[in-house]
């Protein structure tokens, strides 16, 4: 099998290279690229046998579920100059420490494990619905989740497993139907997860859990980079947002999700499905208020705050019914954004007349920023049925002269 399309998410560092040292991506890519053709090449267009054979970049290109992992050997870390190994004036040689310290040390010695088909049990219960709640602040984000349990008949009811990255999730209060949970009686932290010892068919769990996106250096989960906060879930990115069953088979609607940060320097606040409802808080804050009502899993969702420009225009569905369209960008891009305006509307008639099919909600929105960090991996994002979507930049503007840069789909 071919390497010749590397999923972003299936690009890895070795772990003692990511506890070592807090990189810019951007960076680091230019260099393991500069460092070695046999690396771009070989990796990316023969044998994972002929990749194996640069011994100087690559460790090991194993299978994974959605494509092949590759990771960096230490040797070509050392060749890395510790300048350009640092980002946000952090140090180069910082470790990264596990915010629950119950599990810590058992993070360090954590393995990749992988993950067989099968070994897939179903799980004992579902999550059906979500309410969350980001309180972003600088240097801190908390994060409110409240999950509705459905037992799943095809199984024996026993403890629920929800997953969760302890280096960037720290656990703050949990209660079932109101009431306290005490770690040790109802529940239990281990590496990776939070087991719930004594769930029940339509009970509300609620978890309080502190993020810090902007030391978030992986760029999975709920990340700061440059002026705005954003979100990349796929593939197993939510559980560093909070503790949840992070799993494609769970398929939950998302019936709220607030997001409140500082009006100033964040007026845009989106995430998927409709906007409910927005309103100013105190201290120059300000807040929105959005809710999916179709059932998908953790992957998909996206959550973007920041100070964007944007573009707006309505499509007239085959019922008549109008939908809004908003695409947004770094103010320095918006005079850039109207073929991408143009292309979305006849895709979304393409469907209609190809398909019958017609859009569900009655707003589209598009983000298209440089921030999102699978332009550093030189890929796109098309994440399907999400309501919004999240772009590199390259692969939405097109420049003055007509001409659409690399490429250019909606």
């Amino acid at each position: 099998m071919s390497c010749a399309a590397i999923p972003y998410h299936t690009l890895s560092l070795s772990k003692t290279a990511i506890r070592k040292m807090k990189l810019a991506p951007s960076v680091l890519t230019a260099f393991l690229l500069a460092q070695s053709k046999s690396w771009a090449f070989g990796v990316a267009k023969n044998s994972p046998r002929a990749a194996r054979r640069s011994k100087s970049t690559v460790a090991s290109c194993r299978s994974k579920k959605r494509g092949w992992m590759v990771s960096s050997s230490s040797s070509l870390w050392e060749q890395c100059p510790a300048s350009i190994l640092t980002r946000g004036g952090s140090s180069a040689l910082s470790s990264t420490t596990a915010l629950n310290s119950a599990v810590a040390d058992s993070l360090e010695t954590q393995k990749p494990v992988e993950i067989f088909r099968k070994d897939y049990r179903p799980l004992p219960y579902t999550v059906s619905k979500v309410d969350m709640n980001f309180d972003i602040r600088n240097g801190k984000t908390i994060v409110t989740t409240k999950m509705t349990l459905q037992a799943n008949p095809a199984t024996n009811h026993g403890t629920l497993e929800l997953d969760g990255d302890e280096s960037a999730v720290k656990l703050v209060a949990i209660s079932m139907d109101g009431k306290d949970l005490k770690e040790g009686e109802d529940y239990q932290l281990k590496t990776g997860k939070l087991i719930l010892l004594a769930p029940r068919d339509g009970s509300v769990i609620e978890t309080i859990v502190e993020i810090i996106p902007e030391e978030n250096t992986q760029l999975s989960g709920l990340y700061k980079s440059g002026p705005m906060y954003c979100t990349q879930c796929e593939a197993m990115g939510f559980r560093r947002i909070t503790y949840y069953p992070d799993r494609p088979d769970n398929m939950a609607v998302f019936e709220k999700v607030r997001i409140e940060a500082d009006k100033e320097d964040y007026p845009i606040l989106l995430s998927n499905g409709n906007l409910l409802e927005e309103g100013d808080g105190e201290d120059g804050r300000h807040y929105a208020v959005w809710s999916d009502p179709f059932p998908k899993p953790s992957y998909l969702f996206a959550t973007v705050a920041g100070n964007l420009g944007s573009i707006k225009d309505t499509f007239t569905t085959m019922s008549g019914r109008q939908v809004d369209l908003q695409l947004f960008s770094e103010k320095n891009n918006v005079d850039k954004l109207h073929y991408a305006m143009d292309s979305l509307k006849r895709s979304m008639k393409w469907d209609e007349d190809r398909f019958g099919l017609e859009y569900d909600l009655d707003l589209y929105n598009i983000v298209a920023v440089e921030s999102f960090n699978m332009v550093r991996y030189g890929v796109f994002n098309s994440i399907v049925g999400l309501h919004m979507r999240l772009y590199p930049h390259k692969s939405i503007i097109s420049f003055h002269n007509n001409r659409v840069p690399w490429r250019t789909k909606v």
